[in-house]
């Protein structure tokens, strides 16, 4: 019986790369209800603020977002109003995007958004980006990094 060895290598390179890649699927997983918190890094002040959000139970959405000392605005003053809630999907290959809407109740004005981006990884961490998105107050925006655990 003969058997030809050349017809076998795509399909080791195939096995190969399907197990490489489903380790690193399996290590971008966030953890199934839990609550994630940390920091963000405020690059123009060395400040840092607390940022913390929940995994639902399946792992499948992120919201209850909280900055309880706010969110990053790029320029001197206030009264930009208040982050409010908003949940996203975490996508396969464990990111996700929230937009959370600023509003600012006297006025009754929708301000513009913060966008939180954010990437799990292995051993509960998880880190990303906090963007300001002032409709106004465009010179306000800007982005911060952030990390978190779970």
């Amino acid at each position: 019986m003969r058997i030809k060895l050349g017809r076998h290598v795509p399909s080791v390179a195939v096995a190969v790369a399907l197990i490489a890649t489903t380790g690193v699927a399996l290590a971008a997983r966030p953890i199934r209800g839990a609550t994630y918190s940390g920091t963000i890094k405020r690059a123009h002040a060395g400040v840092a603020d607390a940022i913390s959000f929940k995994v639902s139970a399946n792992g499948k959405k992120v919201s209850g977002f909280t900055l309880p000392n706010g969110y990053p605005a790029y320029c001197e003053g206030g009264g930009f109003g208040e982050a409010q809630s908003a949940s996203g999907k975490v996508t396969s290959k464990g990111t996700f995007t929230v937009k959370l809407p600023i509003y600012f109740a006297p006025a009754h004005q929708h301000q513009g958004f913060v966008i939180v981006t954010g990437s799990f990884g292995k051993h509960g961490k998880e880190s990303g980006k906090v963007k300001t998105d002032f409709t106004k107050a465009t010179t306000c925006n800007g982005t911060s990094s952030y990390s978190t655990t779970g």
